[in-house]
């Protein structure tokens, strides 16, 4: 009986700090939402899990510790960061799946059988969670809810994203630490661009998802997202107020009529959304060997030959997955350095990313994020 009644209290010295560390703490999400959790959370159901990367940053050495389930982008938009990740954390496989709530409902009833302590989503599913009532029904059953952007407003919403995971999570130090190095990353771009007379800035058009269904033409970037970036690496976004602001689908003769100096598109691995892509297959698994190909054929299709960046190979994919990632001031840089070669000389932006890597993951770096036609 004593030595039972030592054993239970030695158990709870050790465990009653483990517990005392959770306590109620009032955030603001991207979505202006105050809202209360308990901190730190451990038990988190992701709306995107691409949104891996970001709790990876604060969570360098073990990024899957606190996530109980996430929706199905991974494996179906970014298969390459799923068996990057997994390789390097093999009970990657075992967290729940659940469907995109973009293109599904998103079943509360499920939810309540994690018992999550905290669900994230992005700011773009906010106007359909409200409009369905899918939200009220969370915060009445009690769980907690935050939003955070990356694909919006990445260049007003990034900084404060992570450092709301920071809280959340109780991993603040982890948190501003990213923000110090991003923070000087985009500081030396803009500090730079602001040199350079607008004059100066060439014309641009960014196609989104460049081949993904085959070689039909073109969805572009509007004011927002990879847009935003545009103008931030110095770059006239030339349709940036003529489609909305997350941008359309524009014609073969708006794209020759517009002549972009300098063409940019995403690519990504998208062999798993079904169909047949033709995109350029940037990510974690992509070799130049591989890409390059892909990257000359679409600009073969109808109406490239005549575009000046085409014919003058001002033409570079990027990236998809950069539209909503923390990483995104790569993107940025990258752009900078390929519109004002001479201004940026000095800077390496496939140094910075694995530097990033190195630095705030628990990963290798591997692949390729960025390529010219050359």
């Amino acid at each position: 009986m004593i030595r039972t009644l030592r054993f239970l209290l030695s158990f709870l010295a050790f465990a009653l700090p483990v517990y005392s560390l959770a306590a109620p703490l009032t955030v603001v999400d991207m979505a202006g939402r105050s809202v209360t959790v308990n901190a730190p959370v451990s038990r988190v159901m992701l709306g995107d899990s691409r949104m891996l990367l970001a709790v990876n940053i604060l969570h360098p050495t073990d990024p899957l510790k606190s996530i109980v389930a996430w929706d199905d982008s991974l494996i179906r938009r970014a298969p390459d960061m799923a068996r990057h990740y997994q390789q390097r954390y093999p009970t990657l496989s075992k967290i729940a799946v659940f469907d995109n709530p973009y293109r599904s409902y998103f079943s509360v009833e499920n939810a309540l059988t994690l018992h999550p302590d905290l669900i994230i989503f992005d700011t773009g599913i906010l106007p359909k969670m409200r409009d369905s009532g899918t939200l009220a029904l969370l915060e009445k059953s009690g769980i907690p809810v935050i939003f955070i952007d990356f694909r919006n407003q990445p260049l007003t919403n990034s900084l404060g994203s992570i450092r709301l995971l920071g809280q959340v999570f109780a991993e603040q130090q982890n948190a501003e630490r990213f923000i110090t190095r991003y923070q000087q990353l985009l500081e030396r771009v803009r500090q730079r661009i602001a040199n350079i007379p607008k004059a100066q800035w060439p014309g641009v058009i960014f196609e989104n998802h460049a081949g993904m269904a085959g070689d039909m033409c073109c969805a572009v970037f509007g004011r927002n997202s990879f847009g935003q970036f545009v103008t931030e690496a110095g770059g006239n976004n030339l349709l940036a107020d003529k489609i909305p602001a997350q941008g359309a689908d524009i014609n073969q003769e708006q794209l020759i009529t517009s002549n972009p100096d300098y063409y940019l598109l995403s690519g990504a691995d998208w062999s798993q959304r079904g169909g047949h892509s033709l995109a350029v297959p940037l990510g974690y698994d992509a070799t130049r060997d591989t890409a390059l190909p892909r990257l000359q054929n679409l600009m073969k299709r109808n109406g490239f030959s005549v575009l000046k960046a085409v014919q003058q190979q001002h033409v570079m994919a990027v990236y998809h997955q950069f539209y909503d990632s923390p990483f995104n001031v790569i993107a940025i840089e990258a752009m900078a350095k390929f519109f004002h070669p001479q201004a940026f000389a000095d800077v390496d932006p496939q140094a910075d990313l694995e530097a990033l890597y190195k630095d705030f993951t628990g990963v290798d770096y591997s692949g390729l994020f960025f390529l010219q036609l050359k």
